[in-house]
């Protein structure tokens, strides 16, 4: 996953690796609007389900009574495992909605509620690792391999929910002197004082900062450096290490 450019090429090679332990079933769900309320918001998937179920799931607005969203929007943040048994404790919309994953084959499953990395106490995505296999053999499939799986879950989601949210906010990857010129503004120099320090015209400054927030959407330079961590594109260590 180290060498994935974007988000879905990670999620690509996600899914082709824990397939070869039966689980051909991976849905990696986020909610639409990181700013938004959790019980407030669509939530969007990268997924192997066929684009016919997850035409279905959306229009007939499926997220409203799935198991696994009520986790998350309930603010849950410990992994669980399930299985054709736990279907039998759901009511309502929310068995018939297991039921028919389980017909299209979501049988048995671990499912990973994933932290905000802003607040590791709140979940804003969840990973879910399924397929056809009876409870037992899914069972001892995780007794030898589980730690690797959870391990792989919050190393894709770490990875990618900035990058995620840059592309759901319409931004896009600033330039090195574009960052180089951001993060020297976040450490409190004025622009004359980045122009000396990188040994070019303060115009220059202007233009990459410019740039940078257009790329970004925001409306001002302090806006500019709060989404660039948010997205991904600084970090609080190289701010610290600047």
């Amino acid at each position: 996953m180290a060498a994935a450019a974007t988000p879905r090429e990670r999620f690509d090679v996600l899914a082709k690796g824990v397939s070869r332990l039966g689980l051909d079933i991976v849905n990696y769900g986020f909610f639409d609007d990181v700013a938004a309320e959790r019980a407030a918001t669509d939530v969007q998937f990268m997924t192997t389900m066929s684009d016919a179920w997850m035409t279905y799931y959306h229009g007939d607005g499926l997220a409203e009574a799935d198991a696994h969203v009520r986790h998350v929007r309930n603010g849950r943040i410990s992994p669980y495992l399930w299985g054709s048994s736990d279907i039998e404790g759901l009511a309502g919309g929310e068995r018939r909605v297991a039921e028919e994953a389980k017909d299209i084959g979501l049988r048995t499953g671990l499912f990973v509620p994933m932290a905000s990395p802003l607040d590791p106490f709140s979940p804003v995505a969840g990973l879910a690792l399924a397929g056809a296999m009876d409870d037992r053999d899914f069972r001892a499939m995780l007794a030898e391999h589980g730690v690797a799986l959870l391990h792989l879950a919050y190393v894709f989601h770490n990875a990618s929910i900035r990058n995620v949210w840059m592309d759901q906010a319409g931004g896009r990857p600033l330039s090195e002197r574009e960052r180089t010129c951001l993060r020297h503004l976040a450490d409190g120099l004025r622009q004359d004082a980045i122009a000396d320090k990188l040994g070019i015209a303060r115009v220059t400054v202007e233009m990459h900062l410019r740039a940078a927030r257009q790329k970004l959407g925001a409306r001002t330079l302090t806006e500019a450096v709060a989404k660039s961590i948010l997205f991904g594109q600084l970090s609080r260590s190289r701010l610290e290490g600047a």
